[in-house]
């Protein structure tokens, strides 16, 4: 390597941080350093996440392909959990835990209510744990009966690796219950 060659390589890197300067100064600060409070809430990926524990769930073909439990967060709104009904009958309180494989800070969750509308949450309520054995009340939620996306939004921020959803009551008044999606978010503002 002649003497050159080292003035080119440091020149290029003065260039390159200089470019880079110019480029982290910006007019437009949105570019470089965005207001968080505009960025929407992030859910986290589910795809190793486990369902530890459940109350119930229709498995003997009574919803065909879908009525498990690990349907709450598969990211598909056209499956869902069931209650057992073919075969058996659900005695409530209905309850879905799910291990998150790590601790997670949550502001809150995004649910989806089964599509059809039948069987829908009318209340739950969500536990939270570090352990899977000692829970902790995260909130009591009233829902709609909807199929759009509906925010379940924590008092305050928390950090969890396993959360527990209780049905309160469905809106039929039935003891069979459903539940399409229900995810944690982290919000950035």
């Amino acid at each position: 390597m002649n003497i050159l060659t080292k003035y080119n390589k440091v020149t290029g890197l003065a260039l390159l941080f200089a470019f880079s300067l110019i480029t982290f100064i910006s007019c437009d600060e949105d570019l470089v350093y965005p207001d968080q409070s505009k960025l929407p809430p992030a859910t986290y990926d589910t795809s190793n996440w486990t369902i530890s524990d459940y109350s119930s769930q229709e498995d003997q073909g009574g919803e065909g392909d879908t009525g498990r439990a690990a349907d709450i967060i598969d990211g598909n709104t056209s499956t869902f959990w069931h209650t057992c009904w073919s075969g058996c009958t659900p005695v409530p309180p209905h309850f879905i835990t799910v291990d998150m494989k790590k601790e997670n800070e949550v502001h809150g969750f995004f649910l989806v209510q089964r599509q059809s509308l039948s069987r829908n949450l009318e209340s739950i309520e969500i536990q939270v744990s570090q352990d899977g054995s000692t829970w902790s009340s995260a909130g009591t939620f009233n829902l709609e009966k909807i199929a759009a996306q509906q925010e379940l939004v924590l008092s305050e921020p928390n950090s969890f690796r396993y959360y527990k959803m209780i049905v309160n009551s469905v809106f039929d008044g039935s003891d069979n219950a459903a539940l399409a999606e229900l995810v944690p978010y982290i919000a950035y503002n």
